[in-house]
């Protein structure tokens, strides 16, 4: 027998008609009892007998089906499965991102999400943009998001949304505040990644009062009426009141990016978040003031 018909004796056992199981195979009625005849044919016995118009099945038969039904059941366990696939995300993502999109923007992200998704797996981990990229290259992570990354050999780089940037201080000002007048005297330096980089377009600080490495320590400085210092608004929004938090003159700006790797295909849970954050990171992107 072949696997054409073991499905009409399976489904004729099943259903106890021969019409039922042609409509479950989308074939005729005729074509169907000809293929039961020819497996019929194949096997040397008889599957059934006719009994006043009636498919009545035989001893062999009954100990086939006995063989048989395991395997379709499986079959049917298979076919649930990937249903539920298709329709509902199942699985674990490990995710990167940056210190300062860990403060809020990720976490509020992530919680968006496993409320839809509560059956998935979630592993956060924060990092520098180099860092992150090299655990991408090594498979320690599924997607990083980050800011303007210098994007390395394989891995993919997805703008999702241009942020300001934002002028920090505890003391107050009545208006933008100009980018080439930031006393210097009272700069608190960040680590030199992405952000700083676009600030080098416009200005480059000599010195400074203290250097941190991530820009929470730097708005916890402001706090505290140490000095000044520019930041991303999901950082000054989560660490700071809104009267130390200022636009900035000429207007900065940085890019939101995902990070893939270019050689590992994503799973569904996976792409899944990455639509979510390309859907929702702009309703939880704060206004400045």
């Amino acid at each position: 027998m072949n696997l054409r018909h073991l499905e009409i004796f399976y489904l004729v056992m099943l259903f106890g008609s021969l019409t039922e199981a042609a409509s479950s195979l989308c074939i005729s009625q005729p074509a169907a009892s000809k293929l039961l005849k020819h497996a019929e044919q194949r096997l040397g016995f008889s599957l059934f007998k006719r009994v006043k118009g009636k498919l009545q099945p035989t001893k062999e038969a009954y100990i086939l089906y006995d063989e048989i039904k395991p395997i379709y059941e499986k079959i049917n366990e298979l076919n649930k499965l990937t249903d539920n696939l298709a329709r509902s995300t199942q699985g674990q993502i490990t995710l990167g991102c940056l210190p300062s999109l860990g403060l809020s923007l990720i976490p509020k992200l992530t919680a968006k999400f496993l409320k839809k998704y509560p059956d998935v797996f979630v592993n956060i981990g924060t990092d520098h943009t180099q860092a992150l990229e090299q655990k991408l290259l090594r498979r320690e992570i599924d997607i990083a998001v980050t800011f303007q990354p210098h994007t390395q050999h394989g891995i993919i780089a997805t703008p999702v949304l241009d942020i300001p940037l934002v002028y920090i201080d505890s003391q107050p000002i009545d208006a933008k505040q100009d980018i080439h007048l930031i006393d210097e005297n009272r700069w608190i330096q960040p680590y030199s990644d992405s952000l700083m980089q676009v600030v080098k377009k416009y200005r480059t600080f000599n010195k400074s009062i203290v250097n941190v490495q991530t820009y929470y320590m730097a708005s916890e400085l402001v706090r505290e009426g140490l000095g000044c210092s520019i930041t991303d608004i999901y950082t000054a929004a989560h660490s700071l009141p809104n009267h130390m938090i200022h636009e900035i003159k000429p207007s900065l700006y940085t890019t939101i990016y995902i990070l893939e790797n270019a050689n590992v295909s994503t799973t569904k849970a996976t792409e899944d978040f990455i639509e979510l954050i390309k859907r929702e990171v702009a309703f939880m992107t704060p206004s400045i003031n």
